[in-house]
């Protein structure tokens, strides 16, 4: 695969951002880019590739090819996006909503009752995955680099499963697809005031930063996982 940096990624491109911006996250006080996310330009170009093209027809299994260390860290990184950037920021354009327009806006109680509801599962869900699904995929890269006992790996293998996982992830980022119908129907009704298209240009965004974020557990983590775990039992 040719090397390329991350200057060589289109500036301009409107879905740079939501692919960069985690490494602001990951660590701030680092110059470097990929000091900040230790992960390769081909990787991040790859990611970027995704944002842009029909899920259907992307070649998951070139990200399957990097470690499970970088895409692991990755995911990551977008979790601390969430919960440190994005929700927040939701949240300040509805308390916009308020101090603009209080409680008489047809609109405000139900977007305000569903997001917040949204935002309790997602966090739940974030809160789900950092303590058991990634710990879990963190041990079997390190089995699979032999850094555990053989009583070790047989607990592991022994105590949960990529599948149990599997069994339990349900596609949260649809549930933002809601949020996007209750403003079109509104607007479809009267004009839509700044501030509700702001909140939807930020509602549409997150929704496809999670379903992106989405694919790549389940197309890249998941598959990967697997393959550790199936390996390891066979040993």
């Amino acid at each position: 695969m040719e090397s390329k940096t991350l200057e060589d990624l289109v500036e301009g491109n409107k879905m740079y951002q939501l692919v960069t911006e985690r490494l602001e996250v990951k660590n701030p006080s680092s110059t470097d880019l990929f000091e900040r996310f230790d992960m390769e330009a081909e990787l991040m170009a790859l990611i970027l590739d995704l944002y842009n093209e029909d899920d259907t027809d992307f070649p998951y299994e070139k990200l399957q090819n990097f470690p499970p260390d970088q895409v692991l860290s990755y995911l990551q990184a977008s979790h601390k996006l969430y919960l440190s950037k994005k929700l927040p920021e939701i949240e300040l354009t509805m308390e916009h909503f308020f101090s603009r327009y209080g409680e008489s806006h047809p609109l405000l109680t139900s977007l305000t009752l569903f997001f917040n509801q949204y935002k309790n599962r997602l966090v739940a869900h974030i809160r789900m995955e950092e303590k058991e699904f990634f710990p879990f995929i963190k041990r079997l890269i390190a089995a699979s680099k032999g850094e555990l006992t053989s009583a070790e790996v047989n607990e592991i293998l022994a105590t949960k499963s990529i599948d149990d996982f599997n069994d339990h992830h349900d596609p949260i980022e649809d549930d933002l697809k809601e949020v996007s119908a209750l403003i079109h129907t509104y607007s479809s009704k009267e004009e839509t005031p700044l501030p509700f298209r702001v909140f939807l240009n930020q509602v549409e965004l997150f929704e496809l930063e999670l379903r992106k974020h989405a694919i790549i557990e389940d197309h890249v983590l998941v598959p990967i996982a697997k393959e550790l775990e199936r390996t390891l039992k066979q040993k």
